[in-house]
This record gives C-alpha cells, sequence and structure tokens, in this order.
C-alpha cells in the first residue's frame, strides 16, 4: 500500500473518532440539563412538600392549641350535667304509727315472743294470756294472772270476757314433737277459741325465724322446720273469721332468716323492734277486719 493511502486511511479514522466523540458530548449534555432539571423540580416539590407540611403542622398545632383552651360554655354545661346533688339528710327510721284500732277487745296468747310484745310493743288495752314455755299441749292446764281477774285458765278467761280479736302464736316450743300432732293440737285451739268465742276474729300470727346461724345447726329450732308448720297453720285460716298474718318480711335477711344484728340470742328480738312489730300487727289488723 502507498505511503499517501496509508496517511489517507489514518485521516478518515481520525475523522470518525472526532465526529464520534463530538456526537457522545453533544449527547450529553440534554441528559445532564434533564436531570438538572429534575433534580431541581424533586427539590422545588420537596421544599414545597416541607412548607404545606410546616403549614399543616403549624395549623394542627393551633388546632390543639384551640382545642385545649378551656371552652367555658361547653365546660359550665358539662359541669351542670354531671352535678351530683346531695339529698338532704334523712331522719332515722322511725315505727310507723298504729292505725286508729282499738285493742281494748285483743286478746294475745302465745309463748316467749308474745311476752315480748306484752312488756315492749306497746299495745294498750289488750289482755295476753302467755308464758315462756307455752305451747298448743299444755295451753290447757296452764294459768296466768289477768288484769282484774288474777290466775285463770284460758278455758275460765275466755268464759269470763268477750273479746273481738284473738291473736294466738304458738309453735315454736313445740319443735321436736310428731309434726301432725303439733298441727292437729294447733287446730284443736283454734276450734275451741272458735266455740267460746263465736263473734271473735281469730288471727293467727306466724312464727318469727330463728337466724341463719341457729337454723344453720339445730337440727330441731330452723327455719326449714318453722317455714313447714307456719304454712301448714295457715291454712286454718278461712278470711272470714279466722286470719294470718307473717310477719316475718319485718325481720328477715336476704337468706329469709332472722336478722342477726335484730336478735341477741338468735332466737329473740330486741326489745327495740317489738314496738315496730305492734304497729305492724295493729295496722295490718285494720286492714283485715277494720276496726271491729
Amino acid at each position: 500500500m502507498k505511503k499517501s493511502n496509508i496517511i489517507t486511511l489514518l485521516f478518515l479514522c481520525i475523522s470518525i473518532i472526532a465526529v464520534l466523540l463530538f456526537m457522545k458530548f453533544k449527547n450529553a449534555e440534554p441528559v445532564d440539563n434533564n436531570n438538572t432539571e429534575i433534580s431541581q423540580e424533586v427539590s422545588s416539590a420537596e421544599d414545597s412538600d416541607n412548607d404545606k407540611a410546616e403549614e399543616n403542622n403549624t395549623e394542627l398545632s393551633e388546632n390543639n392549641d384551640s382545642s385545649n383552651e378551656p371552652n367555658s360554655e361547653t365546660n359550665s354545661e358539662n359541669s351542670s350535667d354531671n352535678e351530683v346533688v346531695t339529698p338532704p339528710p334523712t331522719e332515722p327510721e322511725k315505727p310507723s304509727e298504729p292505725a286508729n284500732v282499738s285493742m281494748d277487745d285483743a286478746l294475745f296468747i302465745g309463748d316467749s315472743r308474745t311476752v315480748g310484745l306484752m312488756e315492749y310493743s306497746n299495745i294498750q288495752g289488750a289482755d295476753f294470756f302467755c308464758n315462756v314455755g307455752m305451747s298448743v299441749f299444755n295451753i290447757q292446764k296452764e294459768t296466768v294472772s289477768i288484769p282484774d281477774l288474777g290466775k285463770v285458765s284460758i278455758s275460765q278467761l275466755l268464759d269470763s270476757k268477750d273479746y273481738n280479736k284473738i291473736y294466738v302464736m304458738l309453735g315454736v316450743n313445740e319443735m321436736g314433737y310428731k309434726f301432725e300432732k303439733i298441727v292437729d293440737k294447733y287446730s284443736e285451739l283454734i276450734n275451741f277459741i272458735e266455740d267460746k268465742e263465736p263473734e271473735a276474729s281469730v288471727i293467727i300470727l306466724a312464727n318469727l325465724h330463728v337466724t341463719k346461724s341457729r337454723s344453720d345447726t339445730d337440727d330441731t329450732f330452723n327455719n326449714a322446720s318453722i317455714n313447714r308448720l307456719n304454712e301448714a297453720i295457715s291454712k286454718f285460716a278461712n278470711n272470714d273469721n279466722v286470719f294470718y298474718l307473717d310477719s316475718n318480711i319485718l325481720f328477715d335477711d336476704a337468706d329469709g332468716a332472722l336478722s342477726a344484728d335484730k336478735s341477741a340470742d338468735n332466737a329473740h328480738l330486741y326489745a327495740k323492734y317489738y314496738e315496730e312489730w305492734g304497729n305492724w300487727i295493729i295496722n295490718h289488723t285494720a286492714a283485715l277486719i277494720g276496726d271491729n
């Protein structure tokens, strides 16, 4: 190959290389510009978002500050709605006043609980044929002191005086006897009273319960036995001249037993409760038979 041709070929190669390098640099410039523009746009967008975020944060902060400010009207209303009104102090409950029922024509027959009514209930004018050991089994043999009469039996008393209201509460001292025998003797007593005082209203009083501690530990004197007997004697009532009153609701606790705080011996009431009991009996007598 001639020397001139070689030189020409080298010049052509250099020219091609120069052209390629020029084109490379020329194409590279727009890319850099675009990248710069994109970078600037991203930066601008970030700055804009940051500004908006700052604005939003400022608004949220302002809203929080505003929400944390006390609202006198709302707080005033809530304070009014939630205000606890303390009721005025009430006086301790007192035994209800008895109805206007005369007890001058009344007789109470019973055991130790009836003795409590006689001594502490303030029932005025009534006679009481009772002692701590009285039962349906021995009542016909017992004698009791009655004003103006002295010691008399139940038969002598009913022959000597006329009563319009005769209350009977017996059964606890009988516990331990055969149940059917107790009920039979009780029925005989009611019939005996009706024969002696045909014009009188006979009011059978349910036997009071004993406390839960006594009931749970005593095979004889327990509330299951008392309830069984009360149910049986309640059937003697005909709501004509024989009635039945159960005052256990006055003194029972949630277990259906005599409240322990109302009894010193788990069987008898404290003296202070007899007045309430007496008033309750009088009021329910008025509801049953009126002032007869």
